[in-house]
């Protein structure tokens, strides 16, 4: 907030306190400016680069009038083209600039453009009837709890004006005094005389070519990757030996917020969920069809808690490596920040949380979010550790299904913590009913649960496209078939007809897998496949994508299957038949010239990069 800054009455160049730093602080502590800039040129507008992103982030918005002359400099180089119109002239500004433009000319330039697209910025062109210059600069910052600085004087918006040329500005804070409210009230007032074309002495012209052209020129806009350009451009500042400049180091962190690429903010059924999770005490499942936006929706719960408490952390539990990648991503566009991950490829994890510990017991508001895979969290070092961490941390356990597994179980009840998520599109574990009841009990939810978002809906509701079936019929061979009857007639034997329930649990779970892998790995299948590739035909193949069974042959225990694909920890030894191999096999029998890839867990995430960027290229 713009109050809690240590705004100084004057900054002048050749002082301590730069022109620069004030505009660094007031545009990243602002959510609106009001601002008249005098020339419009390559130098006159790369002084709002740095703190433009914050300002951004901030959910800024923004009128901005511009002048029509060039600095002498540009007046020379352009003085000898013709002038079809006023706002063309100032595209040829532009256009003529466009190629000298600096890094910092172009984050500028972007961070326009985004504000243009997402409608957040009015821009108009003002003209001095007697020909003249309006020489005097002046703008009002406003933040969230309209709170205003003011600022006035001499100031050029320019690089050279703001570092090197002899240039001072004054500003007025509006909560040191009641003579300052005043002084920005006429400042405010003599703005909207000039935006409103009121003021005699001037001519004002609106610039929607000059807006479309900026927007054609910086198209495909991203706020988080103006936020990191800005960041870079800050510490090559910060090191410059010629510029001088200092940054400041008062300027406000980006707190979280809802990704800027949604403009929209969360979706009407996203807050829906988070009421609804108020309402079952903070705990509950989202039974939510793959493609609904279950990570978003479960990070805006985390969000909103943040903005109510002030502060957030978080654990997230993921069966799979790639799907702790694909989290951090997510996180990453809510700008949560401190991420731990614990899973093999990070051996300082350890470290990291016992830090976290230190620094909470003594006191301290620590942010973090640790992200983890379902294995590395039963892990003994981790339960140690974590267990020492306070209750209000906020768990999110994607795919959630897997909790049903009994070693993941076992740990589930001692969870200390009390603000609980669950994410599945398949909660209700099949031929499970004691681990889908316990999964319920861990999160206080039974169906339809706390929130619903079936695929019916998502389709019905445009979230996803309409999909179209065509089921195909594979048959157990007689070994299958004969395993199968087999292993039917132990669970016969199991089931307990008064109670409706296994009588060993543990054994009837590990023999219902095995009888859902002979149906996954039944040889017929790859004889439906081969069908169904000729039957598609090479043309259609150019995005086709398979999905194949786990692969895996024979194991040893449920936790083998639930982990072998998980975190690389597993040492359970497998037998495994290469069933993709066999897929790709056939696919080059009947198309020898189509391109096929795998993306599976042995790729590291720089292969899974690459692929899944081949696969979009077609």
């Amino acid at each position: 907030m713009l109050k809690d800054k240590d705004f100084k009455y004057r900054y002048s160049t050749g002082r301590t306190d730069l022109p620069f730093d004030f505009c660094e602080l007031a545009l990243s502590n602002s959510t609106k400016l009001d601002i008249g800039l005098g020339y419009f040129s390559s130098a006159s507008i790369n002084v709002l680069s740095v703190g433009f992103a914050h300002f951004i982030s901030n959910g800024g918005v923004m009128r901005m009038y511009i002048n029509q002359h060039l600095t002498e400099e540009d007046y020379q180089l352009l003085k000898d083209r013709e002038v079809v119109d006023l706002e063309q002239y100032i595209l040829n500004s532009f256009f003529a600039m466009k190629s000298t433009l600096s890094k910092r000319d172009e984050h500028f330039f972007k961070c326009l453009s985004y504000l243009i697209q997402s409608n957040r910025i009015e821009i108009k062109i003002v003209v001095p009837k007697d020909g003249g210059l309006a020489h005097e600069k002046f703008g009002v910052f406003t933040d969230k709890n309209r709170d205003k600085v003011a600022f006035i004087g001499s100031m050029n918006l320019t690089a050279s004006a703001l570092l090197k040329n002899i240039e001072t500005i004054e500003c007025t804070c509006s909560w040191k005094s009641d003579d300052n409210i005043e002084r920005i009230r006429i400042s405010e007032q003599d703005f909207s005389e000039i935006w409103n074309g009121i003021s005699e002495n001037i001519l004002v012209f609106p610039a929607h070519k000059f807006c479309q052209d900026i927007v054609k020129t910086y198209p495909n806009v991203d706020a988080d990757e103006l936020l990191l350009q800005e960041k870079t451009l800050i510490k090559k500042l910060k090191n410059s030996a010629t510029t001088d400049i200092k940054t400041s180091k008062s300027t406000s962190p980006i707190e979280p917020h809802f990704p800027f690429k949604y403009p929209e903010g969360a979706r009407p059924y996203q807050i829906e969920a988070y009421n609804e999770w108020l309402k079952n005490k903070k705990r509950g499942i989202f039974a939510m069809a793959t493609g609904t936006g279950k990570t978003i929706t479960s990070l805006n719960c985390a969000l909103q808690e943040y903005q109510t408490d002030g502060v957030y952390q978080l654990l997230i539990l993921v069966p799979t490596i790639a799907l702790v990648e694909q989290w951090i991503e997510e996180i990453a566009l809510f700008d949560f920040k401190n991420i731990i991950t614990v899973f093999s490829e990070n051996p300082k994890w350890r470290q990291q949380i016992v830090n976290l510990e230190d620094k909470i017991s003594r006191g301290k508001k620590v942010n973090f979010v640790i992200v983890s895979t379902y294995q590395s969290f039963t892990n003994k070092d981790f339960q140690q550790i974590f267990s020492k961490l306070p209750d209000s941390i906020i768990l999110i356990a994607d795919e959630a299904h897997n909790i049903g597994s009994e070693t993941v179980r076992s740990v589930f009840r001692k969870l200390h913590i009390k603000r609980r998520i669950a994410l599945s599109a398949t909660p209700n574990r099949i031929y499970d009913e004691e681990g889908t009841t316990e999964l319920e009990g861990f999160f206080n939810d039974i169906p339809p649960y706390v929130y619903n978002f079936p695929m019916s809906k998502a389709i019905e509701e445009e979230r996803l496209m309409k999909y179209c079936y065509y089921p195909k019929l594979a048959y157990l061979n007689d070994i299958e078939m004969q395993d199968y009857a087999e292993i039917t007639e132990q669970l016969l034997r199991l089931f307990d007809s008064t109670t409706k329930q296994f009588k060993d649990s543990q054994k009837a779970k590990k023999l219902l897998m095995i009888r859902k892998r002979i149906l996954h790995k039944a040889e017929d299948k790859m004889r439906v496949f081969k069908e169904i590739i000729a039957e598609i035909g090479q043309d259609k193949l150019k995005y086709c994508f398979v999905y194949v069974p786990e692969g895996k042959k024979m194991f040893d225990s449920d936790e083998a299957i639930l982990y072998s694909n998980s975190d690389g920890d597993n040492q359970t030894d497998f037998y495994e038949e290469n069933i993709i191999k066999k897929m790709l096999d056939t696919t080059k029998e009947i198309f020898p010239n189509t391109t096929c890839n795998t993306y599976t867990g042995k790729n590291s995430k720089t292969e899974r990069k690459i692929i899944l960027q081949g696969f979009e290229n077609g």
